[in-house]
């Protein structure tokens, strides 16, 4: 499973991104990863999330075999379902390099 998570906003207005394989993680956060994935009502995203001053926007995007899930919320519109996948990501990301 691919999965991506890109984070924008906050007091600096910083753009933080990652790309990552599951092959890649620790057995635990592969878990998490699929837990959120299979309990996300991924319908009720947000198109374009209002910036919110200093609150953080975040655009995921996992790819299995089967479907491709692509969402876009706010720290206010993230499910629950979904914090345990953000949070393990958001330990891989890195600054958006400028082209």
């Amino acid at each position: 499973m691919k999965v991506q998570l890109q984070q924008s906003g906050g007091f600096m207005g910083a753009l933080k991104e990652c790309s990552l394989d599951t092959d890649q993680l620790e057995a635990d956060e592969v878990q998490a990863i699929q837990e959120s994935v299979t309990n996300t009502n991924w319908t009720e995203a947000e198109p374009n999330p209002s910036a919110i001053r200093d609150g953080y926007q975040y655009h995921v995007r996992v790819e299995d075999q089967q479907q491709t899930y692509t969402a876009a919320y706010t720290d206010q519109t993230l499910p629950e379902s979904l914090k345990p996948l953000v949070g393990v990501l958001k330990k891989y990301l890195k600054p958006k390099p400028l082209r």
